[in-house]
């Protein structure tokens, strides 16, 4: 293990080639870094994914500016130079693993093949890959009859996951201009973005949230963004909703339940309250582009 010793690191490490049995993981590690953290441009063998727990950050590589927010897993590729961006990072916490896939089995190879056609800089709102990551670094450091064994499996649960999030396709992307709110509103608003089929109990948004009590996450939620947990979730599903009806077959019945709404009468009266027309006006005027969450439409209140 090397401890990252770096004025601009509040603490961190890195893991290199920790498991001499499995070369294809070429390194894992974790860092808090400081507001205004740089990291030099450099390269490695295998691909690196790395997931930001918390905060804000840019990345470059290849000529490519890409900002990440919290929840994001952003992919730098086998040989190529990447580093901080040009902006001004704020606090950000990240977790990262380099990875031959070619060399980790047909699943990851078949990943490798994807994400090489193409070139996929960012995958959105993936929290689920945080604590396999986060295990995947504490049975490094552990050393058991069978550590190997563990280890492999929580490199499959992760490519697997990966693989699952590109197949489910592209989600919105956040407004540039997002307000930087605190952590525990970050971790609960990417918990929302990723539960788009249902509405969510008040308690697991706090427990998401780390809040010490489900009065004190909802009164933080609204003072911090402005609506309540309730009506902003509502807003992402009647949003993700709009979306998925411009897929042929998708009638507006199949949308509603999709999106965790009772019944197609109540995702309309929902659905015109934001937009100020029925889902079936919608989508007979099937339009090109669409606005994204926040953005042209009414606070609603669930």
């Amino acid at each position: 293990m090397k401890v990252l010793r770096d004025p601009q690191i509040i603490s961190g490490f890195i893991y290199d080639a920790p498991v001499d049995a499995l070369p294809a993981l070429t390194h894992c590690g974790e860092a808090l870094c400081c507001r205004g953290h740089h990291r030099k441009p450099h390269a490695h063998a295998g691909f690196e994914f790395l997931y930001l727990s918390r905060g804000r950050a840019s990345w470059r590589a290849a000529g490519e500016v890409t900002v990440q927010a919290m929840g994001d897993l952003y992919i730098a590729y086998p040989g190529e130079k990447h580093g901080t961006g040009p902006m001004a990072n704020p606090e950000n916490h990240h977790l990262w693993v380099g990875l031959k896939l070619d060399e980790l089995g047909s699943a990851a190879k078949k990943l490798a093949g994807t994400l090489r056609r193409s070139r996929l800089r960012l995958l959105p709102g993936c929290p689920e890959v945080e604590p396999v990551l986060r295990g995947l670094v504490a049975q490094v450091v552990t050393h058991h009859a069978h550590r190997l064994q563990t280890v492999k499996a929580y490199l499959d649960l992760f490519i697997t996951l990966v693989t699952q999030r590109l197949l489910a396709g592209d989600r919105p992307a956040p407004a540039k201009n997002a307000l930087p709110y605190s952590y525990a509103v970050q971790r609960a608003i990417a918990f929302m973005e990723n539960q788009l089929d249902r509405r969510l109990p008040l308690r697991d948004l706090a427990a998401m949230a780390t809040a010490r009590s489900v009065p004190h996450f909802c009164a933080q939620f609204r003072r911090e963004v402005g609506v309540s947990p309730a009506a902003y979730h509502l807003q992402l599903r009647v949003s993700a909703a709009r979306q998925t009806l411009r897929q042929p077959d998708f009638d507006v019945t199949k949308v509603a339940h999709q999106h965790g709404f009772s019944s197609s009468q109540h995702f309309s009266t929902v659905f015109r309250r934001a937009f100020g027309v029925t889902p079936r006006d919608w989508r007979a005027k099937a339009p090109q582009s669409q606005s994204p969450v926040g953005s042209g439409q009414k606070t609603l209140v669930s």
